[in-house]
């Protein structure tokens, strides 16, 4: 069984929320398929993560997507999120948690969004991942635990 513990501090209004290592990246077969084409892949890399119960779906900035080179499924799809509606690009991939024993998440729908005023995380995980886990807020203990 999986387990992770992350420190939050819901008194401090500076502290954005409970947040994870992830490396967001193409699926396997993507990047199989894709090398035997011609199409080179960058080294995937750890981003920071907002833990977001109020998010329905994952996200990451557009220029992270980019220069990932996510797979895109689908463009311009207006939702609500971080504070407002806009135009999110659709791309298909794989989410893991570095440093921890959280399973990799196989094969998701992550949209792409504009974090232009966020300096503390540059990934929403959202519902559609948060569902496969038991998660615990202890607001005294400044706790928030993961079972997977």
């Amino acid at each position: 069984m999986a387990y992770v513990e992350l420190k939050w501090d819901p008194l401090d209004p500076f502290d954005p929320g409970p947040r994870i290592h992830v490396v967001v990246m193409n699926t396997d077969e993507v990047i199989r398929d894709g090398r035997a084409i011609g199409l080179d892949f960058p080294p995937p890399h750890a981003q920071t993560a907002l833990l977001d119960t109020g998010s329905p779906f994952t996200l990451v900035s557009r220029t992270f997507a980019k220069s990932a080179r996510l797979f895109q499924t689908g463009a311009g799809a207006m939702l609500r999120t971080l504070g407002g509606e806009q135009r999110c690009d659709e791309y298909y991939g794989t989410v893991s948690f570095p440093d921890t024993n959280l399973p990799r998440i196989e094969a998701v729908r992550i949209f792409s969004a504009e974090f232009t005023r966020e300096k503390y995380f540059s990934c929403l995980i959202g519902r559609d991942v948060l569902k496969g886990w038991n998660i615990r807020f202890d607001g005294r203990a400044k706790r928030f635990t993961i079972t997977a």
